[in-house]
């Protein structure tokens, strides 16, 4: 079960909620009122000691909300049987369709963990697709380490009829041993480019296009999903911004 903890930052108390081996949802306001949102985290992980992790998912982006809520069917619940529909991205691929490896970097008594790919993912009824590959190089802070740190990230999200645009932003090896704050977040979330926190432009993946359709459901719920239960992912921020 995800549990909530708290860890100083610069004698700053700031909550997170931990994540291993699931998922979040959270119904946005406006529902499904959107033609463009970008959707952020601001994220830690949990290294395996100095060892890379292994066959890692992290995903971000839209579901449809169930009816009660309890019912929603995220990215994770999917199955054939009781299909999602959701569409996102995957920040760990191993190049092609398949989980990824993130890397163990010391970092100077600042550790991180480091990527090469994400892709666009789509589950829907009849529908379990893993885009191209998009390189970024990403890199998130780990939460150990001499300076308390949170890397964050977006996903810019454009309707379309019937390809819906994806493209990401991610930090670079030396933004993850930064520390961004919540404020620095936020005011990347609604910047209209390329998102730059506190002086660092984070990279931009290539966009990317997907056939979709809201035919199964509307796009109106974020999702968040980590696979390592024994490595959980500590999540700072969410935050979803209409940009239209």
């Amino acid at each position: 079960m995800a549990t909530i903890s708290s860890r100083l930052f610069n004698l700053t108390p700031d909550k997170f909620l931990i994540l291993g081996n699931e998922e979040w949802v959270r119904q946005l306001g406006i529902g499904s009122d959107w033609t463009k949102l970008r959707l952020g985290l601001l994220v830690a992980l949990t290294p395996d000691g100095t060892s890379n992790l292994i066959g890692c998912t992290f995903v971000l982006g839209l579901c449809s909300a169930g009816e009660p809520f309890s019912n929603t069917v995220g990215f994770a619940r999917h199955t054939p049987g009781n299909p999602a529909n959701f569409l996102g991205a995957d920040f760990s691929l191993d190049g092609s369709s398949a989980p990824g490896l993130l890397t163990f970097n010391a970092g100077a008594g600042n550790p991180y963990l480091s990527g090469v790919f994400w892709g666009v993912r789509h589950r829907a009824a009849g529908t379990d697709y893993c885009g191209t590959a998009n390189s970024t190089n990403q890199a998130l802070a780990a939460n150990n380490g001499t300076l308390p740190r949170r890397s964050p990230l977006y996903l810019d999200i454009t309707k379309g009829a019937p390809d819906f645009t994806l493209k990401a932003f991610t930090p670079t090896a030396a933004q993850a041993v930064m520390d961004f704050t919540p404020a620095h977040f936020l005011d990347g979330l609604e910047q209209p480019g390329t998102p730059v926190l506190n002086g660092q432009t984070l990279t931009a993946g290539s966009p990317t296009t997907r056939t979709f359709s809201e035919t199964g459901g509307t796009l109106d719920t974020v999702n968040v999903f980590w696979n390592k239960s024994a490595f959980p992912l500590e999540v700072f921020a969410v935050a979803a911004y209409r940009v239209a």
